[in-house]
């Protein structure tokens, strides 16, 4: 799908919960938010009304969100996607989640604190897929 074939704008209400943007109708957490000069502001649903600075706030505490979930509640078998850059795993936003990362071939195995991730590296993507092993 290309810019221009997102819709205009949401047709939700958006709910400011302490910086976190949140789909009022539903009750969840926008995902991450990407401004396209002279074009506005889109969730991965669509356009959204906000501001730079509030897109901006609400991506940080997304970051933070779920490096603070994988800290404190993730299980042996949850999943996720990351970023792998430089040599480090990392959120969206680029905040580091571990440098503890081993490649061999496309596997890709990081650790954070006393836990085991495992995901696989695609060719065409800086995301991957992971999954807590240990």
């Amino acid at each position: 799908m290309t810019l221009s074939e997102l819709p205009d704008r949401l047709p939700m209400g958006i709910r400011n919960d302490e910086g976190l943007l949140v789909d009022a109708r539903s009750n969840t957490v926008l995902g991450y938010l990407c401004e396209f000069p002279g074009r506005g502001i889109f969730s991965p649903e669509g356009k959204v009304e906000v501001t730079a600075d509030q897109a901006a706030l609400h991506n940080r505490l997304l970051s933070r969100g779920e490096i603070l979930g994988l800290d404190e509640s993730c299980q042996i078998g949850h999943h996720g996607t990351f970023y792998y850059r430089y040599g480090s795993v990392t959120t969206w936003v680029g905040e580091l989640v571990s440098n503890r990362v081993t490649v061999s071939g496309r596997v890709i195995t990081f650790r954070r604190g006393l836990k085991t991730f495992r995901g696989c590296l695609r060719k065409t993507a800086d995301c991957f897929q992971f999954r807590r092993i240990v």
